[in-house]
């Protein structure tokens, strides 16, 4: 019993003197830079969290998407490991059918995401430069004199 008592008094010291430790850590330069960090972090997530943007919509058509395509893959994984542990051919079908899917899925994606890219390139017409005259080269015999066709080699 008396070991008992002396544990309780042992925690309640621990409890009161413990979090006041650990506290003054806590405001510590590092952490407060931490704390400023994870708030931001924090903040900015709330920020882009608004259902109006395009950010939001792109992300969570993206996380969905990838749903999708990890739910697909789970049924192929789980199609073609009962086909082989049944020897079932209509399993195997199965597991084929969803190969085909999740490639025409994939494909659908790519599209799409292709579509956005040509959507967003920025197209600026080419204007036409003015019309000028077109000369002939000059004869040779009007710049080729002997002081103009003198060529000094430099260090070398």
């Amino acid at each position: 019993m008396p070991i008992v008592v002396f544990i309780l008094i042992a925690g309640l010291w621990a409890a009161f003197l413990l979090p006041s430790f650990f506290d003054h850590k806590r405001h510590a330069p590092k952490a407060t830079t931490r704390d400023f960090a994870r708030t931001r972090e924090k903040l900015a997530a709330v920020a882009n969290s608004q259902p109006d943007t395009d950010t939001y919509i792109r992300r969570h058509a993206q996380v969905r998407r990838q749903r999708i395509l990890i739910g697909m893959g789970i049924a192929s994984a789980a199609t073609l490991v009962f086909a082989t542990w049944t020897g079932s051919l209509a399993w195997l079908y199965l597991n084929i059918a969803i190969n085909v899917s999740i490639a025409g899925y994939v494909t659908l994606l790519l599209t799409i995401k292709q579509r956005r890219a040509v959507q967003r390139t920025i197209v600026t017409p080419i204007t036409s430069a003015p019309h000028r005259a077109l000369t002939a080269v000059p004869e040779q015999s009007t710049y080729a004199t002997d002081s103009a066709a003198t060529v000094r080699v430099i260090a070398g």
